[in-house]
């Protein structure tokens, strides 16, 4: 009688790439004609934003733009900003090319140095730190099932991972935004941010429904008076639809928008005041998504009529531990700067997370950088900064091992409050979120060929008795004696692979 296998296709995950690459961000600019002079650099920030990326054969292909914001004094002693882009271009070795590809990557500012070399020339150099993550998916087929030729498979259930590919999507807000009743009319806008709030998203066949608030923060000059510095807040709906192939509502997603550039312009109206602010948001909408797939596999097998040789293979597998969609709250009661006397904006940056895995929690920590302008006692304008850390308990529910995990760490607002003459409290909401994937390897059997040329001897109907030990597996009881499992536990009324304590079993041959 021919053997029958039944085969099924799993999904395996081979790392082509797993590193850190640098970028260099370098530029020499030449101040813009209708800025000032510069009198004193204050700070320069750089915000970078991932246009495209793609593995082409053995390379993988990272195209991005650093925005340098700088923050400066005239001679007038007013604040000043301008901007420079500086796009970039990264090829990265792979050790394959890889087969449908996974990528993940994420991007922060290793450093950013500015230095002004005459009042209207600057010299920029820094580093972007690229942190890359390339795996292989491809399929294997292995053994789930047989019938004839007595065939006997050690079956295990379990849960596997299928990755589809990091999508994003790139598009762009145009909104004009009337200033507040009672605000004075603007003049140059001197500093803009954005995060996304209330992110939501729905599945259906092949894409992502994505909606949010943008919620904006503008600190402009006054028109009629250069050094007054006033400050609007805007909320701005947001959707968006995002294609990728292979996603349905049995996913689980990770959703996020990643602000890449915010240009503000005032206008003016009717009247000829400036009370009009043109606002442009460039915004990726970006999506990670995981379906669980539950598979029958099977390690070892014999035959109990002849002799045979299983071929079995050591697979690697990736598991979805949790899924991570956390939000924290910073708050911290911090010194006031030295001759500091009145704050006229603050915000947050958050750095790379670092994460640390222990018992029954992932710790998520970072540099969080708590920025500042403010009047020093003369009623200049300063710029400060003081250094912190965040750190947030992911709690695992069920205890793994061999994790991995690369958070998404977004700011989505910042707020203080003046308590006493020399003391603030600074809150900063930050959220978390990324699948944390369990990694495991696994012996399967991919193939067993029976020699039904060599039968083996057995005496049917047959009971031998035999002192098990406890814990031992009914499957290599069953392997040694020649017999079927299924007839071991059928005599002895057992449940489970393996025995609850010692005990004497019947070992039944048929």
């Amino acid at each position: 009688m021919d053997l029958n296998l039944q085969m099924q296709a799993v999904h395996i995950y081979d790392t082509v790439f797993d590193g850190v690459v640098e970028q260099p961000l370098e530029c020499d600019v030449l101040l813009p004609d209708y800025c000032p002079d510069i009198q004193k650099i204050l700070r320069c920030e750089v915000e970078l934003a991932l246009l495209s990326c793609a593995a082409v054969g053995e390379k993988l292909s990272v195209d991005g733009l650093a925005t340098a914001q700088l923050y400066y004094l005239s001679e007038d002693g007013c604040i000043r900003h301008t901007c420079y882009k500086i796009p970039y271009h990264k090829s990265v070795e792979l050790r394959t090319a890889p087969e449908n590809p996974v990528i993940r990557l994420s991007q922060s500012v290793e450093y950013f140095h500015c230095r002004a070399v005459s009042p209207r020339r600057l010299d920029m150099r820094g580093a972007a730190s690229i942190r890359i993550r390339v795996s292989q998916q491809q399929e294997e087929q292995t053994i789930c099932g047989a019938e004839n030729a007595g065939l006997q498979l050690r079956r295990e259930a379990m849960e596997t991972a299928f990755l589809l590919p990091q999508a994003m999507r790139q598009f762009s807000v145009r909104e004009d935004l009337e200033l507040g009743y009672g605000k004075p009319a603007a003049g140059a806008v001197i500093r803009c941010s954005g995060s996304v709030q209330n992110m939501d998203y729905k599945v259906i066949s092949g894409k992502i429904i994505t909606k949010g608030e943008l919620a904006l923060h503008l600190l402009y000059q006054c028109e009629e008076d250069p050094q007054k510095l006033e400050i609007m807040e805007y909320m701005l709906p947001l959707n968006q639809v995002i294609d990728l192939e292979g996603v349905d509502e049995d996913c689980v997603c990770s959703v996020w928008y990643d602000v890449c550039t915010v240009e503000v312009e005032p206008k003016r109206g009717e009247d000829g005041e400036s009370r009009i602010f043109g606002v442009t948001a460039t915004i990726n909408a970006c999506a990670q998504a995981v379906r669980k797939m539950q598979l029958d596999t099977c390690s070892d097998g014999y035959s109990t009529q002849y002799e045979c040789k299983p071929e079995q293979k050591q697979l690697a597998f990736l598991r979805l531990a949790e899924t991570v969609n956390e939000g924290m709250m910073y708050k911290e009661t911090i010194p006031l700067p030295p001759g500091m006397k009145e704050v006229i904006d603050l915000w947050c940056v958050a750095g790379p997370p670092q994460v640390r895995m222990e018992e029954e929690e992932a710790v998520v920590s970072g540099k969080l950088t708590i920025c500042m302008l403010a009047y020093d006692e003369n009623h200049a304008i300063a710029y400060y900064d003081q250094a912190k850390e965040y750190r947030q308990a992911v709690a695992l529910h069920n205890r793994c091992t061999d994790l991995q995990f690369a958070p998404v760490v977004q700011i989505d607002s910042t707020a203080f409050i003046l308590s006493g003459a020399d003391q603030m409290e600074v809150r900063c909401g930050l959220r978390i979120q990324g699948g944390l994937f369990e990694s495991c390897r696994k012996r399967v059997l991919t193939d067993v060929a029976v020699d039904e040329s060599r039968p083996k001897s057995r005496q049917e109907n047959v009971l031998y008795l035999y002192y098990a030990c406890e814990q031992e597996p009914v499957w290599e009881i069953a392997k040694r004696y020649n017999t079927s499992v299924e007839a071991i536990r059928e005599e002895n009324q057992l449940e489970g692979d393996a025995l609850c304590g010692k005990r004497m079993l019947l070992i039944p041959m048929r």
